[in-house]
């Protein structure tokens, strides 16, 4: 092969690293602007929730305003100690940080 040959095909898989590193830097950012609006529309009693969730952590975070994002949309409540009232069962994201709320038993 020649010497222009290989130059190209470095050059090209440069370009092709820096958009895939580009896209992969927009979407996380989207992600981010999308959850930041997001709680900003929350009530009351999930933005308490969320002060819980803590930001030290990401992936605890990312879990726990997970589970608060859809306990909010479905107007779940946190499941106490001892449990739910009858007709409803507990239920929780498989993923450290999650809360758990309470939902109707099917």
């Amino acid at each position: 092969m020649n010497k222009n040959f290989k130059k190209n095909i470095l050059v090209y898989l440069v370009i092709f690293i820096v958009i895939i590193l580009l896209l992969n830097w927009l979407i996380k950012s989207g992600q981010a602007n999308r959850s930041k609006n997001q709680a900003e529309n929350f009530n009351v009693y999930y933005k308490e929730l969320l002060r819980q969730c803590g930001i030290k952590d990401k992936e605890l975070y990312n879990c726990c305003f997970s589970s608060i994002e859809l306990m909010s949309a479905n107007n779940f409540k946190l499941a106490s100690g001892i449990g739910c009232d009858p007709g409803f069962k507990i239920n929780t994201f498989k993923c450290l940080g999650s809360f758990k709320w309470c939902e109707m038993a099917r």
